[in-house]
């Protein structure tokens, strides 16, 4: 069985689970994520964060406009993220029809959006041991749950990086972009890798960051002991 996702790509296979579904099982679901790629298709205009997102995200699934996207059906608004989940496709699945669309309808701006990334890396590795260094800490406490670095988190710190370390023309470019999430995750990650490699091969580093874990520690005690005194 094969979900038609526009002549361009041809019909795309999908599972069992959407075999079955066609066939009279939970068929609302599969005909509403059908309709909700063809809308991506037809419009990609107007999904371009998405599609931009989808593209250049280290992992677009974590992403805020992955969770927040919507669609319109009649007088309802739909979460795409509930319609998946519905439908049981997998994430990669429609992350890998929507990859195609972004590819489709928007290379210039994905090439762009790559070397926007390598230019926020090597400015970044351009700068002193001893500016880049503080940035470092909190981007590699930040715990991971599921095996899964936290990317909001990343983002978040990621943007404060830039602002305040970053050429100004080039975190105005960050900001300003389609992709500004995808390219502050893209930056948050490799602060966090780039932390981990110098944990390794940095000694005096290493010490830094096991007391800034001691005091992460000392800190999260304090507030749950907080926390205990005030329940009655």
């Amino acid at each position: 069985m094969y979900i038609n996702t526009g002549a361009e790509f041809g019909q795309i296979s999908t599972p069992h689970s959407f075999v079955a579904g066609m066939l009279g099982e939970d068929v609302n679901s599969k005909k509403i994520i059908n309709d909700i790629l063809n809308q991506v298709r037809l419009q990609s205009q107007s999904f371009k964060k998405l599609l931009l997102t989808v593209a250049l995200h280290p992992k677009p699934d974590a992403s805020v406009i992955w969770e927040k996207q919507t669609f319109p059906f009649g007088k309802e608004t739909r979460y795409l993220v509930d319609e998946i989940l519905m439908s049981e496709l997998s994430t990669a699945f429609i992350l890998s029809v929507l990859k195609r669309y972004s590819v489709a309808s928007f290379s210039r701006e994905i090439k762009d959006g790559e070397h926007l990334q390598i230019r926020m890396v090597n400015a970044t590795q351009n700068l002193s041991k001893t500016l880049l260094q503080p940035f470092l800490y909190d981007p590699l406490l930040l715990p991971m749950f599921g095996g899964q670095l936290p990317y909001k988190e990343l983002s978040r710190l990621a943007r404060h990086f830039a602002q305040h370390m970053l050429p100004g023309d080039l975190a105005q470019q960050i900001m300003n972009s389609d992709a500004s999430e995808a390219h502050l995750a893209y930056l948050g990650s490799y602060l966090r890798r780039h932390a981990e490699a110098l944990e390794k091969k940095d000694p005096h580093f290493k010490r830094l960051a096991a007391i800034a874990r001691k005091w992460q520690r000392e800190l999260e005690q304090r507030r749950k002991q907080r926390g205990t005194k005030k329940t009655p």
